[in-house]
């Protein structure tokens, strides 16, 4: 699909003028579904989590994901996470205790929703926690209470990585196409990509004189 969707552009740019405004580009719309995006995440596991906080030290990773779900009001799914050394930060009589968990097994269902900052590229992900079970090697407290906190309701930023531009030479013409997301939306069974392709084109006969 993304495949067709550059040649379609690049056989679009013959007929634009050398330099075409981003103002005046039209918005394309890349429709990913729910069992493309789980193939994806399979393929990228495990997948660390960043766990600076005043709650929680240690190594949590992501170790899988299924039944993945798309709807309007966000994804879901049940995810199984790994945490070694781990540390949880808990207050007892106004003492702040670090409290060694060990190694750390969870399994829990997850509610996400999305926001993503188009200046910064960057993706936000904020899951709300159901059906937690959590086991340690060194269970003490109420360790499920503090995970809860940690990860509940709580933004993880993804970078996204800027596409390629699509680039190729054409009757005597560079064609440049810049590919910038500018959207990301949930929809039932899919998530949606908005994308302002900019087209610029270069006369490379005039440069090689």
């Amino acid at each position: 699909m993304i495949r067709f969707l550059a040649c379609f552009l690049l056989f679009f740019s013959l007929l634009l003028p050398p330099q075409l405004p981003a103002a005046t580009s039209k918005l394309i719309t890349l429709n990913v579904p729910d069992s493309v995006l789980s193939q994806a995440l399979d393929k990228s596991l495990p997948i660390s989590i960043d766990t600076s906080s005043d709650i929680l030290s240690g190594a949590i990773t992501i170790v899988k994901i299924s039944n993945l779900q798309i709807n309007d009001q966000g994804i879901s799914c049940h995810i199984a996470l790994l945490g070694n050394d781990m540390f949880l930060n808990t207050t007892i009589g106004g003492q702040t205790i670090k409290l060694k968990v060990g190694s750390l097994q969870l399994d829990l269902r997850c509610n996400a929703i999305l926001r993503f900052d188009a200046v910064k590229q960057v993706l936000y992900v904020k899951p709300l926690i159901s059906d937690l079970q959590a086991s340690s090697s060194a269970a003490q407290g109420d360790i499920n209470a503090l995970l809860m906190t940690f990860l509940n309701n709580r933004e993880f930023p993804v970078k996204l990585q800027q596409l390629e531009p699509l680039i190729a030479e054409t009757s005597g013409k560079m064609i440049n196409i810049k590919m910038n997301i500018v959207g990301i939306r949930t929809h039932q069974g899919i998530v949606q990509f908005e994308i302002m392709p900019l087209i610029q084109t270069t006369n490379t006969v005039a440069n090689k004189k």
